[in-house]
């Protein structure tokens, strides 16, 4: 590895942190970050996400390490799944979006006393800047990482379906192959309760805002249900036991209300009132468009009352 540029580089960074940069410690195992630039946010990633990172780093008085800025191309890792070393997963989570920091390392968070042969000796101290570039949503819908979803664009407002209302939604689905099972460009609306294609669409879709677009890893017991469907550009149709990969956007919905609670009244509604207030059993109700049709009623009435006593 190129480790004249790699250390010089380390070392600019070092050199020009700004002066009010404070060394800190996080959590009780001696790591410790110095932040050279603050964030642009006051959000940080959650455990699950996929973040994405420029970094360097080495040995804490020895030989520097892997660099991103070898390849030009941003280090991606999904936190606290073990995909990294704990200093990393433990320093990372702290960082906002944009931000610099350098992280100090013991050995006890990174590759203790096995090391990492030959480059990195047995209980070795470690020394990273990490620029923290951003990251992605990943949410376990199930809890059982039967439905993994990672928002694409974050939709708007707080509000999500319910059970009864009609969602509106475009989706493409695919197998793990890239072969395409199903989708619909145009937008497709149905009953969150009823579905539509497989469960982890229904499922995924109470969880989402107005305008949200995610991606589903969908494994095979929450994909296509052994119910007949078949995908006609799929030879032989789609194995119950596939697994997906499914784009899915949240374009709108209606609400619907259960006026009585038992299914049996159901109150779709199409624009939304005013206010808070609503009329208590025996309030003298006035629909003005049923007023509006009595009044044209009776115009035409009179209108045709008039016309025959001319005739008479």
């Amino acid at each position: 590895m190129a480790t004249t540029s790699l250390k010089s580089h380390f070392e600019t960074a070092t050199e020009t942190k700004p002066p009010s940069s404070v060394e800190r410690e996080i959590g009780k195992q001696g790591l410790r970050k110095q932040i050279l630039r603050k964030g642009t946010s006051w959000q940080t990633p959650l455990l699950g996400d996929e973040v994405q990172v420029h970094f360097s780093g080495h040995i804490d008085g020895g030989a520097c390490l892997a660099s991103s800025s070898d390849t030009g191309t941003p280090f991606c890792f999904k936190l606290g799944q073990g995909e990294v070393i704990k200093g990393w997963d433990e320093g990372v989570a702290t960082m906002k979006k944009g931000e610099r920091a350098i992280f100090f390392i013991p050995s006890v968070l990174a590759y203790g006393e096995a090391g990492s042969p030959p480059l990195i000796p047995s209980n070795s101290s470690l020394v990273f800047d990490i620029e923290l570039l951003s990251w992605s949503t990943i949410r376990d819908i199930t809890g059982d990482g039967g439905i993994l979803k990672k928002i694409i664009k974050e939709g708007e407002g707080w509000a999500t379906p319910r059970d009864n209302d009609e969602v509106l939604v475009k989706y493409e689905a695919r197998l793990q192959n890239g072969a395409l099972v199903s989708e619909s460009n145009e937008g497709v609306e149905f009953r969150v309760f009823d579905g539509h294609l497989c469960p982890a669409i229904s499922k995924t879709v109470r969880t989402m805002r107005r305008g949200e677009k995610a991606e589903l890893a969908v494994k095979f017991s929450y994909g296509i249900e052994n119910d007949g469907y078949e995908a006609t550009n799929i030879e032989g149709g789609v194995s119950s036991f596939s697994n997906l990969t499914i784009q899915l956007e949240l374009l709108s919905w209606k609400s619907v209300v259960d006026v009585t609670g038992d299914q049996k009244v159901l109150k779709k509604i199409k624009k939304a009132g005013q206010g808070f207030d609503r009329p208590n059993e025996g309030s003298l109700v006035k629909d003005l468009k049923m007023e509006q049709f009595l009044r044209q009623g009776d115009l035409t009435r009179n209108r045709l009352s008039l016309q025959l006593l001319k005739k008479m």
